[in-house]
């Protein structure tokens, strides 16, 4: 039985699907097609390093531009639901509206399949840079860490993976944690002792043969006596420190 739109009376085709008694095109001229829960989010962004903070992550980023492109593939999806008969709906791409900077206007291009026919439609967002500082920037300002633990050149699942084990399983060290911050090819790890910051690279090294190596950089005074914050590099052995 043939179906038609109860808008434009368009019968049901491969190319303009009708799906409740809606067409594809009618959908889209009616702006059902996606809903657009909210069109303004506003996201923390260090002023002082570029990090952005995607979730309960922050990430480093070279600038305005790469901290949207993240935005943009990790957030934006988060606020449009499908409409009615839309599958398969996804982010296809994105082009700025105005100028990368604290307030920016981007259009998002949605791809999705509606009665077996592929779309794409385009919606605007304004994002808003919080600016403020990371934790990281902030940490180095106070001089509170003691201790810090970089990961590089690691596969991030693997290594997600490793330190959720580790983590889970040792309370005093998730207590000696100050926070952990993504970087481009790893990752960094604050503590507040050398102590546990060694501790987890011994558990690493044996999980994931990664070879250590400490460095010390003097951090000032403390109680008369001259404080020294650990650093250690964590990395494959076939990869030269």
């Amino acid at each position: 039985m043939a179906r038609f739109c109860i808008y434009c009376g368009a019968e049901d085709t491969p190319d303009n699907p009708v799906v409740e008694g809606v067409c594809l095109r009618c959908r889209i001229k009616r702006g059902e097609i996606i809903e657009q829960v909210k069109k303004e989010i506003r996201v923390d962004f260090c002023k002082v390093c570029g990090a952005v903070r995607i979730g309960y992550k922050w990430i480093d980023t070279g600038g305005f531009n790469e901290a949207l492109h993240h935005i943009v593939y990790n957030l934006l999806g988060g606020l449009v639901k499908p409409g009615i008969g839309v599958s398969d709906l996804r982010i296809d791409r994105y082009e700025l509206v105005t100028s990368a900077s604290w307030r920016t206007v981007v259009r998002v291009y949605f791809r999705g399949v509606y009665g077996g026919k592929e779309f794409v439609y385009p919606l605007d967002f304004i994002v808003y840079l919080n600016p403020t500082k990371c934790p990281r920037c902030k940490m180095v300002e106070s001089g509170e860490f003691e201790a810090v633990v970089q990961i590089r050149d690691v596969q991030f699942k693997v290594l997600e993976k490793a330190l959720e084990k580790v983590f889970s399983r040792d309370k005093r060290l998730r207590q000696d944690l100050v926070d952990y911050i993504e970087v481009k090819n790893g990752i960094d790890i604050y503590f507040y002792n050398h102590g546990a910051a060694r501790k987890l690279s011994r558990k690493l090294s044996s999980m994931l043969g990664l070879v250590v190596k400490e460095n010390y950089e003097v951090a000032g005074m403390r109680s008369g006596k001259q404080r020294a914050r650990l650093y250690v590099s964590l990395k494959p052995s076939n990869i030269s420190h």
